[in-house]
C-alpha cells in the first residue's frame, strides 16, 4: 500500500500481528543508487512578533520536541536530527538517498503535468499504473521490468517532446 510512514504506527496498532507490518522505500533508482521522496509532516516556527517570554517558551518547546519527545519515531517519521539512527521499522531506508520537493522554477510550473499528459501514463491521476501492475500479477505477465521499461520509454519520449533536456 503506498502511504507515508505516518501510517506505520496506526497499522501496527490495528493489526492482529503488528510486528508483521513493515515499510520500504518506493523503488526509485538512478544509476544504481536508490532514492525515495520525503516531505515534512509539520513545520514549526516561532512568532517574531510575540513577547520575549513567549518566544523563549516556544523555542524550548521546539527544542524539547526535537531532542527529547521521540514523537518522530512514535509517529513513524524519519528522525529530524542530522545523522540520527533510523528506528527499526525504517531500517530498509539505510543508504537510500532522500529527495525533497522543491518549488518549481519560474516558467516550468506545468512541465510535470505536460509530460504526464503527453506520456498518457496518468501518474497520480488515473490509477492506470496500479491497475496495470495488478493485471500483470493476475495474468503472470508482463513482468515488472517490462512494465517499467514501457513506462520509462513513454515518459522519456514525452520529456523530449516537451523540450526537457536535463
Amino acid at each position: 500500500m503506498a502511504l507515508g510512514s505516518w501510517s506505520i504506527a496506526q497499522m501496527k496498532s490495528a493489526a492482529e500481528h503488528g510486528d508483521d507490518v513493515a515499510y520500504m522505500p518506493f523503488p526509485i533508482s538512478v544509476n544504481g543508487k536508490q532514492y525515495t521522496s520525503v516531505s515534512p509532516d509539520y513545520n514549526y516556527g516561532i512568532n517574531c512578533n510575540s513577547s520575549a517570554d513567549n518566544q523563549l517558551a516556544a523555542m524550548l518547546y521546539v527544542k524539547w520536541l526535537i531532542d527529547k519527545s521521540g514523537f518522530e519515531v512514535s509517529q513513524g517519521g524519519i528522525p529530524i536530527k542530522v545523522n540520527a539512527q533510523l528506528p527499526d521499522f525504517l531500517k530498509t531506508f539505510e543508504g537510500v538517498g532522500l529527495l525533497y520537493d522543491l518549488p518549481t522554477p519560474a516558467g516550468e510550473e506545468t512541465l510535470g503535468n505536460d509530460v504526464n499528459n503527453e506520456s498518457e501514463l496518468g501518474v497520480n491521476v488515473s490509477g492506470g499504473l496500479a491497475k496495470a501492475v495488478v493485471e500483470a500479477a493476475i495474468n503472470g505477465q508482463p513482468g515488472m521490468k517490462e512494465l517499467a521499461a514501457e513506462w520509462d520509454e513513454k515518459w522519456t519520449a514525452a520529456q523530449e517532446k516537451c523540450g526537457i533536456t536535463h
